[in-house]
This record gives C-alpha cells, structure tokens and sequence, in this order.
C-alpha cells in the first residue's frame, strides 16, 4: 500500500461498544491510524447488545468525532426495532441506505482502500459502493450470516435462505480479498459460490492489555460464562449444567454475565428449575477486561453445533490469555475441538450432553493443579499464535499485497 494511503472501514459495530465484532473493528482501525494509514470508520450508532442507543449518542451528538486517530464518521442508525430477522434485515437495510445517501451528498467520501466487516453483509455492500473506480475492497467476515440464520432457526430453509446466500455470493463476489476466520467458514464460503481469493485470517488477543493473573483465593468454584447472551451462545447448555451441579455439586457457582436478546429467557428457566446455583450479572467495563475474566475459576464456552461452521466464539482467545481454564461443547473435528488439540489448555465435551459438561467442570473444580496447567498452557498458546501484531499484521501484509496487485 502507499505510505499514508487513507483507509475507509465501514462496519456496524464499533467502539465504544465492549462486546461482539466492535473490540476487534476498533483495534483494526486503531491498528491502522498508528501504522501510518489516515483511517476513517462509517458505523452505527453504538447500542449493542442493548435495544437502544448510548445516552452519549442520542438527539445527534457525536455524529462526528475522532478517537485514537481514527475519524468516526456515524450514520444515525440504532439497534433493530425488533428481535425478528425481519426486523433485523431492515435496519442493515437502513445503513446501507443512509451510508448511500452520505455518499451521494459528500459527508461520506469514495476511497481507494476499503475494508468491510461483515456482519453485515450490507456493511460489505456499502464498502463495495464506497471503493473508488481502481480501488480494492477487502471484506472481513466474522459472521457467515445466512447460515447462522438458518441453523438458529431465524428464517426458513426456503427462499429467504436462498436470497441470504445470493445476497451473500453476489456482494462477496465483488471484493478484492474475503478474510474469514476459519478453513471451515472459508469451506462454506465457497459452497454458496465465493469465487474470490479467500484467506484464513483469525482473531487475536492483545496480550500486553489482557495480563495472566494469579488464582483467586476463595472457598468455593466459580463458573462463569462471560459475553453475549444470544441464540448462537447455547446457552440452554449452561442452564441444564446448573440443573446437573445442582443435584450433585451445590458448592459450584455459575455466573451468567452478559446482555443479549436470550437475557429474559434464561431467567425465566432459572426460576422454572428453582435453579439457586445460576445467576446473571451485567458486563464489566471495557478496561476490566481481564480482571474480569480473572475473576472466575473455569470458564464455559457453549456452542450451537448446527451453528459451529458459521461463526468462531472470539472470547476463547482472552479467557486463554488471562491464564484460565474453559470447558467448551463442540462437535469432533470442529474449530474448537481442533484448537484444544493445538493447544491443550482447555476441555471439550460433546454438545447438548449435560452430564458430560458437568464431569468436565467437576473435574477441573476438584484439581487446582490441572486448572494452573491448563491457563499456564493457554497463555503460552495465545502468546505465540494470537498476539495482535501477529495477527494484525498479517492482515495489513495481504492488504498490502492486494493493493500492490491492482
């Protein structure tokens, strides 16, 4: 790339959201402005996971400010006026919209290099509309959106499904790069038709903000699941472990932190179970990250199988970095029981199997040993193979790469 070549990014989510694709679109951004790149972000209002917009952000303030470098450039779009795909599909229909018409009247400008973070795939849309005559796009996909939607029940296998995936293969096909996260998202890609160089680009952890921290002293085990409280989670899974521990170890807490659209549902199975060993607690700020993932014993990573191939939990890379054990559910030969293999600092158990969960976090609460061996293992792992000037900087190489092509 020409040194000092501006860079617009267009993604939904953005700081200072915490949770989701927003800390890892902040750091690409941030990444880019402090390597010499003048870096522009087109995004949404902030409001996720929550249904309405920060206080900071509503009657039009803050349209326009710059953090860290970065020009942020909003386009007054807030979270779905509903839970339903349908809802959903037309707010990522508004941003395009918007984004369009800042287009049209100058408040958004064409650049040579665009970068897209999908989802949305309208995001990706948006940045294909944004790129210059000449110029590359490079889609950075996080969410393979029409498989989750069909797997997670969301929409039908018919027709809506069928109009995801064209939507998909059509925008996707007129990038320059797809970075995906995963060999089996960069499968799936090119199963609905994604013709384009794909690359296998994965998440990272910024091992200089995120600190190995020592075992808390205490006289019980604290379980924790920390994130988004949504469909793909699987969060059914920790709630039929609490019933297990329930009967049979009262002395392991769990703790369900997080906001999401499943928040409501959860509750309502914990007091239909009489369940007193679960309970649910908000997020923490940003910058306690790592204190706060330090703060449980053994973490809990569920996961949809049917949904596994469409999307990576980025939160294993963190839970590793601060030194501590998780007990993930995952199919054979998926992305995370692979990972454990490589990596041997964490348990995986079969998917929907509550008394193997349970054996699992029995296990490592009864050994405090096996716990320091495993959160010892896995900051090593991240160390090595997921640091973020690792991994950043191999995304800006292909970038550089792309540009230098055209």
């Amino acid at each position: 790339m020409p040194e000092q070549a501006p860079v617009l990014f267009v993604t939904r989510y953005y700081w200072p959201e915490l949770i989701g694709s927003a800390p890892f679109s902040t750091d690409i951004a941030e990444w880019l402005a402090a390597h010499g790149r003048p870096t522009t972000v087109a995004t949404a209002l902030p409001h996720y996971p929550h249904d309405e917009v920060f206080p900071a952000y509503r009657d039009g303030r803050c349209r326009n400010e710059t953090v860290c470098g970065v020009d942020v450039l909003r386009l007054g779009v807030g979270p779905p006026r509903a839970t339903s795909a349908m809802a959903r599909m037309a707010n990522e229909a508004e941003f395009l919209l918007r984004g369009l018409f800042d287009l049209a009247r100058g408040r958004l400008r064409r650049h040579d290099v665009v970068l897209a973070l999908c989802p949305s795939i309208l995001s990706v849309a948006l940045g294909v509309a944004a790129r210059r005559r000449g110029g590359v796009c490079v889609a950075i996909v996080h969410d393979i959106q029409s498989g989750l939607a069909e797997k997670l029940g969301m929409v039908g296998g018919g027709r809506t499904a069928g109009a995801m995936r064209a939507c998909e293969r059509a925008i996707l096909n007129r990038t320059d790069l797809v970075a995906v996260l995963s060999a089996e998202m960069k499968d799936q890609l090119r199963g609905i038709g994604v013709t384009v160089p794909i690359e296998v680009i994965p998440l990272w952890v910024d091992t200089d903000q995120i600190q190995a921290a020592p075992a808390v002293a205490r006289s019980s085990v604290k379980v924790l699941y920390s994130g988004n409280l949504g469909r793909k989670q699987g969060l059914g899974q920790v709630v039929a472990l609490a019933r297990e521990l329930a009967e049979r170890r009262v002395d392991i807490e769990i703790v369900l932190r997080g906001n999401g659209n499943q928040a409501g549902d959860l509750l309502e199975q914990i007091r239909k179970h009489r369940l007193t060993n679960i309970q649910l607690a908000e997020l923490q700020p940003n910058e306690a990250l790592g204190a706060a993932l330090a703060a449980g014993d053994i973490h809990l990573v569920p996961q949809r199988p049917d949904a596994a191939a469409f999307a990576v939990p980025s939160k294993v890379f963190n839970i590793m970095a601060v030194g501590r054990p998780f007990v993930a559910t995952a199919l054979p030969d998926s992305v995370l029981w692979r990972l454990q293999r490589q990596s041997g600092a964490f348990l995986c158990v079969p998917p929907n199997d509550a008394p193997s969960f349970a054996e699992a976090v029995i296990r490592l609460a009864d050994d405090s040993r096996l716990r320091q061996e495993l959160g010892r293992r896995g900051r090593e792992f991240v160390e090595a193979h997921y640091a973020k000037p690792r991994i950043l900087g191999q995304l800006m190489d292909r970038l550089d790469a792309v540009v230098a092509a055209k």
